[in-house]
């Protein structure tokens, strides 16, 4: 086998592998194309571009028939590209979206590594004392209308706290948010149903979500922060 063939096989067997992850992160993780405010294609593109100067383009330096010393070169290739390879899939884990907060403003994104495990122990509700593996649970939350506690969470926010959207303890039940959501929502600009648009933001992008006229549940990111549609 020639150094091409050696590296043409790695990168098949690399792209292979990363196209396996890509795929299950966009069906799994990223419903309503929350990937297009999310930085995942970015993500992708980092571990992409690190996986093949990892494998492919060594093995094509490295390889040449009947080298001494070549398994063991191949042995070293193939060991760092799976810690390369392991570093972006922790990476892609730990940035996975959990939560998808409606608040009578906006839609947000939240992303497991944006919530303390001791936040995450406050919630209201057990399903929501855990981090999703499945994608993001839909939850709702507002700001208390009752004076103490509006000033009470406006005193954790300047202390550094992560705010309402990112703290499990403030959480409630979608529909109690619907309403007032569906009040503030736009229509759908040229759109021949009563389809409706609401911001939708997180810490790597924004953009515009549709929603549903009746009930407010979320069906896709139209646009994103650069404008371009879906």
């Amino acid at each position: 086998m020639t150094r091409w063939k050696a590296a043409g096989s790695h990168l098949a067997l690399s792209l292979l592998v990363i196209g396996g992850i890509a795929i299950t992160a966009f069906l799994l993780w990223y419903p309503h194309g929350l990937y297009k405010v999310a930085g995942l294609d970015r993500i992708l593109l980092v571990m992409l571009g690190i996986d093949l100067t990892a494998g492919p383009l060594l093995t094509l330096i490295l390889y040449k028939p009947g080298k001494w010393g070549l398994k063991f070169d191949l042995i070293m290739v193939a060991i760092a590209q799976l810690a390369f390879l392991g570093y972006g899939l922790h990476t892609l884990w730990g940035g996975r979206p959990v939560f998808l907060v409606g608040t009578p403003e906006t839609f947000t994104v939240v992303f497991a590594n944006e919530i303390a495990d001791e936040d995450l122990a406050k919630a209201s509700r057990p399903e929501w004392r855990r981090l999703s593996w499945t994608g993001p649970v839909l939850v709702g939350t507002r700001m208390p209308t009752e004076p103490e506690q509006r000033h009470a969470v406006i005193e954790e926010f300047m202390a550094g706290g992560a705010g309402i959207e990112r703290t499990p303890k403030y959480y409630m039940p979608f529909k109690d948010v619907a309403g007032q959501i569906l009040e503030a929502a736009e229509r759908a600009p040229g759109a021949v149903d009563p389809a409706r648009l609401m911001p939708v933001v997180s810490r790597r992008g924004e953009g515009q979500l549709l929603i549903d006229p009746s009930t407010a549940l979320p069906d896709w990111v139209v646009t994103r922060d650069n404008g371009k549609s879906r």
